[in-house]
């Protein structure tokens, strides 16, 4: 015979009261029992008019057996965090009255999740096809959540992690990173700590740095990995729904596609495709402008992995072409791609003795024409340090773009030019070359074409 009670499984959301919905408070405030964890039964405390009874940690299954029993003849309200079907007590209920043949009314009701409320907080880092995980191993084994981890890696999904982190268990989460960063690499994760309440944190790490601080991430945080579509826009975590790829919310013209110099309707064709691919992974700001070209011109993503930009260097150098500066530079292959006709070769003023190349010769002959103007290393590390040397000595250009090549002093000789107290785009490491030095200057003429048509 069925009871004449009926047991809630109230889902009371994130933590503000605010989001709790107008169903669970209904349910509470008719309930003649409310049962739950000590902090989720602090949030609706004062909206409670029956009986609260708490209980702790580890103490679930004694916690479903009380709210059942209390239900055969009362209204019960067994309260869960966010929503009770993910990760909650839904599923324990449903399992315990099934199994031990219980004939009583129960049903769940929906709350807000902790992936519903902290996704906004980023921006929209959930926006379509995600997958979670939780990294707690309480209840199930390290290698299945291992297994779900890589599986969703290797799909693509946006990926939320509950339950990160706990005082027993940091291990479990440097694990978890050095997966994304196996399959994924170092890319953006969206941290928010403690959604809606008032010690709320936001904010957007690397897998890197979470393993170099696990302490920082702890139960009440959920983790945000992003995928290859996802992008950083305005300092906020956006992974696109596809509304562009359909209605084109943002279209290059054909000016842009000229400048980029593509001049045929192939030509020009070939060069909007290939906006298309790259728009999917980065954003619209300028730096994101000269990545992109950067990108399309090596046909390589990882490229925007080595570029540094330093001292606001896009905006200064977009100036500087307004203004008409010079553009000086180490070796022809760099002028013969550049769409500008104020270059100057330093090669060609160079002489070649046993302390110098002729690029850096050129480059110390040049020096007083460097002042003011552009100055570009696109092959020579030793063009690279004989330019560190000459702004030390009191020359200083608008801006230097500096993008040597090899094993033996480009990654050092970069390293050197970013110490400067000058305007710069760099690469990192010992990568580089002519090609993304005349993808960083072409495209700020672009964008300097840009600003003076608008």
């Amino acid at each position: 015979m069925r009871s004449q009670g009926k047991l809630y499984v109230v889902g009371i959301g994130p933590g503000d009261a605010d989001f709790l919905t107008i169903k669970a408070v209904k349910a509470l405030q008719s309930s003649d029992y409310v049962i739950g964890h000590r902090t989720y039964v602090d949030r609706i405390r004062e909206i409670v008019k029956g009986e609260i009874i708490e209980s702790r940690m580890g103490e679930e299954v004694e916690r479903v057996r009380r709210a059942v029993k209390l239900a055969e003849s009362n209204v019960v309200s067994l309260v869960s965090g966010g929503d009770p079907s993910i990760y909650g007590m839904a599923s324990l209920v449903a399992e315990y009255v099934a199994e031990n043949g219980v004939d009583i009314e129960y049903e769940v009701i929906p709350g807000v999740t902790a992936l519903s409320a902290a996704s906004p907080l980023l921006g929209s880092a959930v926006s379509g096809d995600h997958a979670v995980v939780s990294l707690s191993d309480l209840l199930t084994p390290w290698e299945a959540i291992e297994r779900r981890l890589v599986a969703a890696l290797l799909g693509d999904y946006v990926i939320a992690i509950y339950n990160p982190s706990s005082r027993k268990r940091r291990g479990n989460l440097v694990k978890a990173m050095e997966l994304v960063k196996k399959f994924r690499g170092n890319v953006p994760v969206g941290i928010v700590k403690n959604a809606t309440r008032d010690e709320e944190e936001v904010y957007i790490t690397t897998p890197d740095e979470i393993m170099e601080n696990p302490d920082a991430v702890d139960m009440h945080t959920i983790l945000f990995v992003s995928n290859s579509e996802s992008k950083l826009m305005g300092g906020r975590f956006i992974t696109p729904r596809g509304y562009s790829r359909k209605y084109r919310l943002r279209e290059a013209g054909r000016k842009e596609m000229e400048a980029s110099g593509a001049a045929t309707s192939k030509a020009i064709e070939i060069t909007r495709q290939s906006y298309e691919v790259v728009n999917r992974y980065f954003g619209d700001t300028p730096e994101d402008f000269i990545i992109k070209r950067c990108v399309i011109a090596t046909g390589d993503l990882s490229v925007a992995g080595i570029l540094r930009f330093h001292k606001n260097a896009v905006k200064t150098g977009i100036e500087a072409i307004k203004e008409g500066r010079d553009i000086i530079v180490d070796v022809h292959m760099v002028k013969a791609g550049l769409r500008a006709k104020n270059v100057t070769v330093a090669v060609d003023y160079g002489e070649s003795n046993g302390d110098d190349t002729r690029t850096a010769s050129g480059f110390r002959k040049l020096r007083n024409k460097l002042e003011g103007n552009i100055v570009a290393v696109g092959n020579a590390p030793s063009a690279a340090l004989a330019l560190y040397d000459i702004v030390k000595e009191g020359i200083k250009p608008a801006l230097i773009v500096a993008t040597p090549v090899g094993f033996v002093n480009a990654a050092e000789s970069k390293e050197m030019i970013r110490q400067l107290d000058v305007p710069s785009i760099t690469t990192a490491g010992p990568r580089g070359g002519s090609t993304i030095c005349v993808a960083i200057l072409n495209g700020m003429m672009s964008l300097a074409k840009e600003d003076e048509t608008c």
